[in-house]
């Protein structure tokens, strides 16, 4: 996978069982992963504008000024590590080359999370598959837990459950066709909303692919995705596939807020 700033990664595993797939990643260059965060991922969660950027930019006519436009624009609140594990996952699926994944998202303000506008899903977008939309949710977790599978993946705040919930309930698929509509109203945009809105209600609900995010900063371990994608196989039939990726970074997660804060 290859990303606009080039960020390169290895597959260290990958399995399936029936309709459930899981693939670990994992990028070594802590050089290339500290431009991605900077120039992609920082772009997905600051909410700022880059009209609003430049022109205060701008404004500034004296060295002080441009120093003062440059704290004024840093001012922003700490960002919990969760936000940019989710920040990160969107990123690096919408730049994975072998998902054509489409997010109906500008802004922070359309961030999907349970004290948000949006209850139920981290991901929601398009999946695109022989050329045709499918609708996508999906679920991400962040975790520095050194053990393989970390606590995040089970339990009843667990990622394996919060899947099957994403999966399966249908006041939570409500919700989410009724934010993806409000944000689909223009090409091609409609035209996505309506071919995917389509196979899953020709399909009962079931037409949809599934995704898990587990984003990590220790050395890849196929235990943290073995376990739960063969348990995820025994409730899942075609047409649902579920797909869970684990992303194996080169910076504790803890030292992310402080990355975020440096000079692009």
């Amino acid at each position: 996978m290859t990303s606009g700033t080039d960020l390169k990664s290895s597959v260290a595993y990958s399995g399936r069982s029936g309709v459930v797939s899981w693939q670990g990643r994992f990028v070594d260059d802590t050089d290339q992963f500290s431009r991605y965060m900077l120039e992609i991922v920082r772009d997905r969660i600051s909410d700022i504008e880059s009209s609003y950027e430049s022109d205060l930019r701008g404004l500034a006519t004296t060295g002080m000024d441009t120093r003062f436009v440059a704290k004024l624009l840093g001012a922003v609140p700490q960002v919990n590590k969760w936000e940019l594990g989710e920040a990160l996952a969107e990123c690096l699926l919408r730049d994975d080359s072998d998902m054509h994944v489409i997010w109906p998202w500008n802004t922070i303000r359309d961030r999907r999370t349970p004290r948000a506008s949006l209850p139920g899903a981290d991901l929601v977008g398009f999946f695109f598959n022989a050329g045709d939309a499918i609708l996508l949710f999906g679920e991400v977790k962040t975790s520095s837990d050194v053990n393989s599978p970390p606590g995040v993946m089970s339990g009843s705040s667990g990622l394996a459950w919060q899947l099957e919930r994403s999966a399966t309930r249908l006041d939570i698929h409500n919700s989410l066709l009724q934010w993806l509509h409000a944000r689909c109203r223009v090409q091609p945009l409609r035209g996505h909303y309506e071919t995917a809105v389509k196979r899953y209600v020709r399909s009962g609900g079931e037409d949809l692919l599934i995704v898990g995010v587990l984003i990590r900063d220790i050395s890849p371990s196929e235990s943290d995705l073995r376990i739960r994608g063969e348990k995820l196989s025994s409730i899942f039939d075609s047409p649902t596939r579920v797909e869970l990726f684990a992303w194996y970074l080169p910076v504790p997660i803890a030292d992310w807020s402080v990355l975020m804060q440096e000079e692009g």
